[in-house]
């Protein structure tokens, strides 16, 4: 009986820091069935959102989220995100320096984020078990 091939999953990670991006693209590299797109700028997040609702891009099985970013912040795209129909159900882990605790409730509760995590707290060597444990 053939092996059917299992669809390789999408994250799309949205994050401006290059020494992370570095850091997880390295780290992704020997995950197969896994791909990882960065972006960089908020902006292109939305670009993104709307290309998913025009049905010209892949809608990714998971949303990671920087929410200090240079030119718009990642609440904005996480609302924006949640606005639209054909997006509003991706599973989000929001990754930030951002620690404010009116931020990780607006996040969490108001606008369903799986994980709130904390950059310090969350070391790639820890997040990778719970992003693959996600992905599963």
């Amino acid at each position: 009986m053939p092996k059917t091939k299992t669809k390789q999953k999408h994250i799309l990670w949205v994050e401006d820091d290059q020494q992370l991006v570095d850091l997880y693209t390295a780290m992704f590299i020997k995950v197969k069935n896994i791909k990882v797109e960065f972006l960089k700028l908020g902006q292109l997040a939305l670009d993104r959102i709307k290309e998913i609702e025009e049905g010209k891009a892949e809608k990714p099985d998971l949303l990671m989220l920087d929410l200090l970013l240079p030119d718009i912040n990642g609440d904005k795209i996480f609302e924006q995100l949640r606005k639209t129909p054909s997006t509003k159900d991706i599973p989000v882990f929001i990754l930030t320096n951002y620690g404010g605790e009116q931020m990780e409730i607006k996040m969490t509760k108001e606008l369903d984020a799986e994980k709130y995590l904390v950059k310090t707290e969350w070391v790639p060597t820890k997040l990778m078990p719970v992003i693959l444990d996600r992905m599963k």
